[in-house]
């Protein structure tokens, strides 16, 4: 046991090294705001852009190798407390909380759309570009004229964070978002408890799989997405059902749909577990009528209390503008495209629009064949599974979509998350963005690819991975495989 603790120990050690490392390296690689004259997150030379983009791979791979160290010992049986993973969760996610947005800009969106909606203007119908000041010039291009595509609790949120800050303090209110994402996760953690140990998961194996994951710490918390608040929803709803009490369950799954529309999957998931779980045909039905009404009624005083009407429902699609080589239905088209102009039998813009378009009936079909099943599966497998089928589906995939469905699957089917093609996958989606959230250019690449490096010597020679350590975790890895392969025999 007292070797656990020390294996733990140095785990939580490593990925805070990482973490501050990552941290540090934002304050001149990550997203940085121009033209703010709150005198911090300035923008930096390119010597120090350099610079910080190798102190942040250094730091991504310590992070990575930290996480990926800790599933070994959930895998091997190792008696792992929650508590233990709290703290490590906590050491690696407050090195993060001060420094600027990393791997996405997406953040200064949100409080431009806030800054919106303080003013009383319509954020689905203006865009950022509206605004002007500071908050505005921060928005990229392609979305400076483009509507919220959030729901009314989003925008009230970011709405609130603005009042408190003002417009003039960018800084200031990027950490407002970041509190808000603070908020998210700590239901996430909270919900997860609940889920997993009530429910026949294991607790330490949830929370490495869903919050440890460095994909969600760099862009839950790094990035400061909506998908924090969201998914923390959407599991307290979740809990809410198992406990029986799908009242509240309906209204706090209703309240994240209002954040982001693609939680009424684990709404309908909910739902359909909850109508399946009715000993009779009519008390089906009647239980069904009720969580209908609920979410309507739940739908409509949301959407009254937060004052931004109904216009969200109509840009839902502002997001499908952008391409993104994630999607496969996309990226189909963009193929298919090519040859249909080469032989003259269509266009390119044709092939997008039906590839896309068979996808969404595809990743339709996947949701309604998971909630059927949810019933016997359970609403937390239903929605994780359906979430997945959607975002494969969609016509526009960014790399924290997949916690959509990851975040509800690690709750009861961690190990499932724990395949070695799972990791592996993890670190492909980290690596696809820069934590600049701009492309890349080859000074930047080589820092990356430096720091990255430099890290792994280090932990070769001196860290707690010696090489001669590797060997031994490989082992111990395909004894656990071979063991889980005997037990399903």
């Amino acid at each position: 046991m007292a070797e656990v603790g020390v294996a733990v120990r140095d785990c939580r050690l490593l990925g805070t090294l990482g973490s501050v490392l990552l941290g540090a390296g934002s304050w001149s690689a990550g997203a940085l705001p121009f033209g703010v004259p709150d005198g911090v997150w300035a923008q930096r030379s390119p010597a120090q852009t350099v610079l910080g983009a190798a102190a942040s791979y250094a730091g991504l791979v310590l992070l990575v190798i930290a996480w990926w160290r800790l599933g070994g010992l959930l895998r091997s049986g190792e008696p792992v407390g929650r508590r233990q993973l709290r703290s490590v969760l906590w050491s690696w996610v407050l090195p993060l909380v001060p420094g600027p947005l990393l791997f996405s800009n997406d953040a200064y969106s949100y409080v431009a759309q806030g800054a919106l909606a303080g003013r009383g203007w319509d954020v689905y119908r203006l865009g950022p570009s509206a605004l002007g000041g500071p908050l505005a010039g921060n928005v990229p291009q392609m979305w400076q004229d483009a509507p919220a595509p959030y729901g009314p609790v989003a925008v009230a949120a970011t709405r609130a964070v603005v009042a408190v800050t003002g417009e003039h303090h960018t800084v200031a209110a990027v950490l407002g978002m970041r509190a808000v994402a603070l908020v998210g996760l700590g239901l996430i953690v909270w919900g997860m408890g609940r889920l997993a140990s009530g429910w026949g998961g294991g607790e330490a194996g949830a929370l490495w799989a869903a919050v440890l994951n460095p994909l969600a710490l760099v862009h839950l918390v790094g990035g400061a997405h909506n998908e924090a608040l969201m998914i923390g929803l959407m599991l307290a709803g979740l809990v809410a059902f198992r406990r029986g009490r799908w009242v509240l369950g309906t209204v706090v799954l209703t309240s994240a749909v209002l954040v982001k529309v693609p939680a009424a999957v684990a709404l309908l998931c909910a739902a359909a577990w909850s109508v399946g779980g009715r000993p009779h045909r009519r008390s089906g039905w009647s239980r069904a009528a009720g969580i209908s009404l609920v979410a309507l009624a739940a739908l409509v005083l949301g959407v009254g209390v937060c004052g931004q009407g109904w216009g969200w429902l109509s840009t839902l699609r502002g997001p499908t503008q952008v391409y993104t080589v994630l999607s496969p239905s996309t990226d189909l088209g963009r193929v298919l495209g090519l040859f249909a102009e080469g032989f003259g039998t269509g266009t390119a813009a044709g092939a997008i629009a039906t590839a896309r378009s068979v996808g969404m009936l595809l990743g339709v079909c996947a949701v309604a064949y998971c909630a059927w099943g949810a019933p016997r599966t359970g609403p937390e497998y239903a929605t994780g599974m359906a979430m997945l089928g959607l975002v494969v589906t969609a016509p526009v995939v960014q790399p924290w979509y997949v916690l959509w469905g990851t975040v509800p699957l690690a709750a009861v089917a961690w190990r499932l998350l724990d395949d070695t093609r799972a990791r592996l996958a993890v670190l492909g989606l980290i690596v696809i963005v820069l934590p600049s959230g701009t492309g890349p250019t080859w000074p930047y690449a080589l820092a990356a690819v430096t720091g990255a490096s430099a890290a792994v010597a280090a932990l070769a020679a001196w860290g707690p991975l010696r090489l001669g350590a590797v060997p031994r975790l490989l082992l111990q890895e395909r004894a656990w495989v071979r063991s889980a392969a005997r037990t399903r025999r």
